[in-house]
This record gives C-alpha cells, sequence and structure tokens, in this order.
C-alpha cells in the first residue's frame, strides 16, 4: 500500500490516472520483479482482491442508479449496443483469422469492448472538454460499456462452464439466463431494499446498518457465482439499486474508506500477476491490441453514435475520446487466463495494452475536435446526404411514437407485462438448479424424500402464480385494446371485434403456455408432481382468485412507487434535463457542479462568490441534500456538498468548475472538543460597561456567547440582547481558550 501510495501521487503529479500508479506498484513489489519481491504469497492478496472487485463493481454500480439510466436516454443506449455489436463481430473475425477459437474472440472482444471511465474522464477534464456535448456522450458512453461489461463478464463465466474448451458457446441462451438473473435479483432488491434500508436508518446505529449492507453485497456476489455468473455481477445489480434510494450519500460516506483500500489493493494484486518478462516478450501483440485499441474503438463508438442520431462531429469526437482501455480488461483477462481460455501471455498483454492507451488518452483527447472536423469535411458527399437522410427519418419515427395515442395507452401495461413475464421466466430458469442444491446439500429431502419435489415445486407455483394472473390480465387488456383499434369505423366492428379479441387471446393464451413448458424441466419422473401442482394451482386461483389480485394491485403499486423514486431525478438534475431542451439554441449550457467538502467557498454568500463577476455564468439553483432552491438569492450562504446547477458558454463553465473546486490550504481544525466555558469578572472601569449585549456583538466579534451572568448572587441565565454589563457581574462565557482571553483583554480596557 505505500509504495501504491507513492505510485499514484507521482502519477497524479504528472497528470496520469491513479490506476497507473496502482499498476505500475503492482509490478514494482510482486513476485515477477526480483530482485524486489517484496510480496510472495499471491493467494492472499488474490482473497483481498476478489474483496476489492466487490467492492469497486459495487460503487459502479452506485453511480449508475435508475435515476441516471432514464436521464441517458434510449439513444445512448443503442449507441452502446451498436458500438458492441460492432467490437464483437470485428474480433470475431479477427480471431477467425488468427485460428483462435471462438471463446477467445469473445474474450477479445470483451477486452476491447470497454474503455476505462476514470481515464477519459480525467483527460477530458484536463482539456476542458466535459461539459461540451461530444465530452457528455463519452462520459454517457462509458457507463452504458459498464454495464455491457458486467453482462459479458457474466455471460463468459458461464459460457465457460456450459461449453467448455473450444465447442461454440450458447451465446444467446447464456445472455438470457443472465438477463433473467439480473431481473430476478433487480426486483427483489428494489422491493425489500429500500424498507429494511428505513428500517436500519431509524432504530440502529450506523455500524449496524453498514454491516448489513456488506452482508447483503456479498451475499448476492456469493450467489451470482454459485449459479455460474461472475460475482460482479450480483455487486452490479445491488450498487444499482443501493444507488437509486435517498440512502446513497450516506452508503458511499459509510463505504468509501474501504472502497479506496480495497480497490487499490485489487488494481495492485492485478499488476503483481503480472510478469514483466513475459510483458516484454509479448510487446508485439500488446502494441497490436493497443492499436485495435486506437482504431477498432473509435471507430465503432462513432458509428454507435451516428446509428443512434447524434450530429456527425460530436459523434466522431466523442468516439475518438473513447481509446483508453481500463479496469474491466484486466478482469476478462483475468477470467479467461484462470479458466485456460486464452495465453497465458494475455493477462500481461492487457495491462500493457490498458497503460498504453492511458498514456496516450490525453494526446488524443487534445487532438479529438481538429481531427473529427477534418473527418468530416473528407468525408463523401453521399455518405453525408444520406446520413442526413437517416438522421430525419429517425426524428419522424420519433414523432410518430410520441403522437400515436395508440402507443401512449398500451406501454405502460406492454412494459409491466414484460416486467412480470421475466420475473416468472426467471423463477423457471433457476428453479431446477436451485432444487438440485437444495436436495444435494440440506436434510430436507431426506426428511420427506418423496414429499420434497411437491412442497417444493408447489411452492413455486405460488409464488408465480400471482404475477401470472396479473400477466392475463394485462395481456387481455392489450388484446382489448388491438381489437378496438383494428375494428375501429368498420360497419360491423360490434360482430368482429370480439372475434378478433378470442383469436388474439387464444395466440396470446398459446404462446405464452409454450413458453412455460419450454422452460419447465423436462423429465418423466416429475410429471406425477407436475400434474398435482398444476390441479393445486388450478384450485387456488380458483377460489382465491380475488384475493391474488387484491395482493398482486398492491404489490404492483409497490413496485411502481418504488420505481418512480428511484427513476426521479434530484432537483438539480430535473431541472438540468428539462431546461437543457431549450439552450441548444443560444450556445449554452447547463451543468451540475458539488462543492467539495474543504470548499474556500463554505459559509460564504452567493454575492462573496462574484460567479458572474468572475466568469460570467449564472448559478440559476441549488440541491441541498435533495431540496430544491430555485434562483437563490445573493445573500444565501454556500455549504460543502451542495450541488450547484449553473447556467453559460463552454468557456465561462469551465472557469467556473475551477473556481468552485478550490479547497482550503490550512482548513481549521477547530472542533467541539476545543470549546470550553470560563469565568470572567467584568472590571468596575470597563470600557464596555451598560451596553447592551445586542450592540457588543460579541458572536460576530470574538466568537463567544455569555451563557449566565451573575450579579450581586442573582442569576440571569441565557440573557437577551437587551440586557447590560455592569461593573462587578460575573460571566459564564462559552468560547475557545484563546477567544476568552481575547474578550477578557477587551473588558480591561478602561472607559
Amino acid at each position: 500500500m505505500t509504495v501504491a501510495g507513492l505510485a499514484a501521487w507521482f502519477c497524479q503529479r504528472w497528470g496520469l490516472s491513479a490506476i497507473v500508479g496502482y499498476l505500475g506498484a503492482g509490478m514494482l513489489v510482486g513476485p515477477f520483479a526480483p530482485p524486489f519481491a517484496l510480496v510472495k504469497d499471491l493467494e492472499r492478496v488474490e482473497a483481498l482482491a476478489q474483496l476489492g472487485l466487490v467492492l469497486v463493481i459495487f460503487f459502479i454500480g452506485l453511480s449508475l442508479n435508475l435515476n441516471r439510466l432514464k436521464r441517458l436516454g434510449f439513444s445512448l443506449v443503442a449507441a452502446a449496443a451498436v458500438s458492441a455489436l460492432l467490437m464483437l463481430n470485428c474480433c470475431r473475425l479477427i480471431g477467425w483469422a488468427l485460428g483462435w477459437t471462438p471463446l477467445a474472440s469473445l474474450f477479445l472482444a470483451g477486452m476491447l469492448m470497454v474503455s476505462s471511465s476514470a481515464i477519459i474522464a480525467k483527460a477530458l477534464e484536463e482539456q476542458r472538454l466535459s461539459y461540451e456535448r461530444s465530452g457528455q456522450l463519452a462520459l454517457g458512453m462509458t457507463i452504458m460499456e459498464d454495464v455491457v461489461a458486467v453482462a459479458m463478464m457474466a455471460a463468459l463465466t458461464s459460457m465457460i462452464k456450459l461449453g467448455g474448451g473450444g465447442q461454440p458457446p450458447p451465446v444467446l441462451a447464456t445472455l438470457g439466463a443472465v438477463a433473467a438473473f439480473v431481473i430476478l435479483i433487480g426486483l427483489v432488491a428494489l422491493l425489500l431494499a429500500p424498507r429494511l434500508l428505513l428500517r436500519l436508518n431509524r432504530k440502529t446505529q450506523p455500524e449496524i446498518r453498514t454491516l448489513v449492507i456488506s452482508g447483503m453485497l456479498l451475499s448476492l456476489a456469493s450467489v451470482a457465482v454459485q449459479l455460474g455468473y461472475s460475482l460482479a455481477l450480483g455487486a452490479f445489480v445491488f450498487g444499482t439499486i443501493l444507488g437509486s434510494t435517498q440512502y446513497k450519500a450516506d452508503i458511499e460516506r459509510a463505504f468509501a474508506g474501504v472502497r479506496h483500500i480495497f480497490g487499490a489493493v485489487f488494481f495492485v494484486a492485478v499488476g503483481m500477476q503480472v510478469d514483466v518478462n513475459l510483458l516484454l516478450k509479448s510487446w508485439p501483440v500488446v502494441l497490436s491490441v493497443t492499436g485495435l485499441a486506437f482504431t477498432l474503438r473509435p471507430l465503432a463508438c462513432s458509428l454507435g453514435f451516428l446509428a443512434a442520431g447524434h450530429p456527425s462531429r460530436e459523434a466522431v469526437q466523442a468516439g475518438l475520446t473513447l481509446a483508453p482501455l481500463g479496469e474491466f480488461s484486466f478482469i476478462i483477462a483475468q477470467l479467461g487466463m484462470t479458466h485456460r481460455v486464452v495465453p497465458e501471455s494475455t493477462y500481461a498483454v492487457a495491462v500493457g495494452a490498458s497503460l498504453l492507451t492511458a498514456l496516450g488518452a490525453p494526446w488524443l483527447t487534445r487532438r479529438a475536435g481538429p481531427w473529427s472536423q477534418r473527418i468530416i469535411d473528407r468525408t463523401p458527399r453521399l455518405f453525408q446526404n444520406w446520413l442526413g437522410y437517416y438522421h430525419n427519418g429517425l426524428a419522424h419515427v420519433r414523432s410518430i411514437y410520441s403522437a400515436s395515442i395508440i402507443w401512449r395507452l398500451v406501454k405502460g401495461r406492454l412494459a409491466m407485462s414484460l416486467l412480470q413475464l421475466s420475473f416468472v421466466s426467471a423463477l423457471l430458469v433457476f428453479a431446477t438448479p436451485l432444487y438440485q442444491k437444495i436436495r444435494v446439500e440440506t436434510s430436507l429431502s431426506k426428511l420427506f424424500p418423496n414429499g420434497f419435489p411437491f412442497v417444493y415445486w408447489g411452492t413455486l407455483g405460488l409464488v408465480a402464480i400471482m404475477p401470472l394472473v396479473a400477466l392475463w390480465r394485462n395481456v387481455s387488456a392489450l388484446v382489448k385494446i388491438f381489437a378496438e383499434s383494428a375494428t375501429h369505423g368498420l360497419v360491423r366492428q360490434p360482430l368482429l371485434q370480439p372475434l378478433l379479441e378470442y383469436a388474439l387471446q387464444t395466440v396470446a393464451g398459446v404462446v405464452l403456455v409454450s413458453w412455460l413448458l419450454t422452460l419447465l424441466p423436462a423429465r418423466w419422473s416429475l410429471l406425477g408432481v407436475a400434474g398435482a401442482v398444476i390441479l393445486l394451482l388450478i384450485l387456488v386461483t380458483w377460489f382465491f382468485r380475488h384475493r391474488l389480485e387484491q395482493m398482486h394491485t398492491r404489490l404492483e403499486l409497490e413496485l411502481l412507487e418504488q420505481l418512480k423514486l428511484a427513476s426521479s431525478a434530484t432537483a438539480t438534475s430535473a431541472w438540468s434535463s428539462t431546461l437543457q431542451e431549450h439552450t441548444n439554441d443560444w450556445a449554452l449550457d447547463i451543468i451540475e457542479v458539488v462543492l467539495p467538502n474543504e470548499t474556500v467557498l463554505g459559509g460564504k454568500t452567493i454575492r462573496e462568490a462574484a460567479l458572474r463577476q468572475h466568469c460570467g455564468c449564472s448559478l440559476i439553483g441549488i440541491d441541498r441534500q435533495g431540496f430544491g432552491l430555485i434562483n437563490p438569492a445573493a445573500e444565501m450562504a454556500l455549504y460543502p456538498r451542495d450541488k450547484l446547477l449553473l447556467l453559460g458558454t463552454v468557456d465561462q463553465l469551465a472557469k467556473a468548475v475551477k473556481i468552485l473546486g478550490r479547497v482550503a490550504p490550512e482548513p481549521e481544525s477547530m472542533c467541539f472538543d476545543d470549546l470550553t466555558m470560563g469565568t470572567v469578572l467584568v472590571p468596575e472601569n470597563s470600557h464596555l460597561l451598560d451596553q447592551p449585549l445586542l450592540e457588543l456583538d460579541l458572536i460576530h466579534k470574538f466568537r463567544i456567547q455569555i451563557g449566565a451572568i451573575r450579579r450581586q448572587g442573582e442569576m440571569n441565565t441565557i440573557p437577551n440582547g437587551q440586557t447590560r454589563l455592569y461593573g462587578g457581574d460575573q460571566l459564564l462565557v462559552l468560547g475557545t481558550h484563546a477567544q476568552i482571553k481575547a474578550f477578557r483583554q477587551l473588558l480591561a480596557r478602561k472607559s
């Protein structure tokens, strides 16, 4: 840790990411760097590194809450999907040309598919591009790529266990199972976590809340591993859910120190496992992967932005910024090397390529603007015209969907139906593995071997029956809307509409039953159990259908409420997303800036900050612990962790960020322990005699308070502002030793 801290400090002094320092420190102290080799027992370091990985991924999910996903919009999701598919197919083609196995090609794609959000954010900040449109697109893409990386890690882990060797892995089935796991864990956590945190926040100490959250986090990571996925998947989903609650700031503060320590340990452990000699021998491969990162990644990301409808210059400039590889490349390479799917040198190649792309990121980001303009100018006119037609078509499609009455009626029910179907599918997908695990590892099946299958599948059916009933109600409502829309205006509508409804309901029922039968285990031994369970469910549904509908309605309302709370923006986030639409035509931008803990502006008013005078931008809103203040007055004080909403040009906002980011060089160390109480005697000839406390203004001038006055044996506790001082008064003064001493010297002055 000492070497890592010094190396990270050195890298930051030279404008590099701290991750580069951690990797270098790991190489320096690891077993492959004689004559040092300060750390030789890698097993213990790897165990700590796994814990660090869980915390790193948890904090990535914590920053990527549902509100932020909602604000990114569908266009950025589409851009990330297009970019990932292009990188995937290009790497598969490269692997085929080199004679690699399909699974090894997928590992290469996973290494190149994700960029480093930390390195890119630092490069954009240094070039003052964080608040330009292209910078915002690049940062948004890094967030979406984190989601892609977690899904890719889970899919690769499952493919290794299912496919093995060099056989073509079941990609679609694996991704479907990953999606089912995410939906199942996400819905359960969304329903339970906010209530649990509310109870813990009210009735327990902070350390108990931290322990409970830590236990849940590690448990979900363990569940993901037991089901054949990466431990990062459970941590990521849990972090996303907790990041959408009102307790996000408390969780970040509670885990900040642990995250910093174990996050550094993780990256140092990555560096320790790099054989420097192997890295030097593999320098042609390192240069080749670096070249792919500097060519394929910008190309794929730029095409993804263009396909999503973003302007050409912004898309190309953002794509050129997204070359650096990051932490997920190490994790994916380590996964492949551990399971012997990729060559032993792959891990060293991933770290070497990441270091080279990190070194080249500032240089490329600095030239991204001019280069993007040259690329656009040299693009064939035919392609530019075709791209313009394509973007106009996208805008037309968006306007049609936004104006469609039918779409407004069905989108809510359609989304809820897909959610219910996904939940039931996830239950059935993981039902069989869970059944086998309980049967083998517990004694429940031995207590009643003949009845255990019936109890297990009956319980599972009771859990699934409520969302199934609700799903059929939503499907029936959708069928009625479509049937009425299709027959609207026809002469025989009263006759055709019910016929069309019955036909659509029949088709929907057949599809639904076929889908469920596909997911159920196909074993003759379970046929009798299945018949008994289905009969039980039919009876329960018939006798308790109204009760089930009421229970589902309450559960659905609770889920919708939690989704609404989780996806609702903070005050400044909501304002910025709303106002942004009106500033595009005025060459203005809106950003959010959080004041640091040691800000020099703490306690100062907006007038004293003088943002308009120094940089020309306007402060239009403050979000203080979730409470929004619109157009604050100049006399309002600023405090650490305030989130400020600023309006101005790109240059003005860049200056404001520098001013607001300043911290006090020598912050005051005063705390409650410095306070004391002392007795002060008022001299008979003091120049402060017969003056009211309000005019003396002792709090403002000396930072002291008079808690009580003893005058001729009588006690006056908590005197008011009109109380006057007289000779011989004994004052109980509250303040520091230095402040009380200065006040005593002031009283000693003669009138």
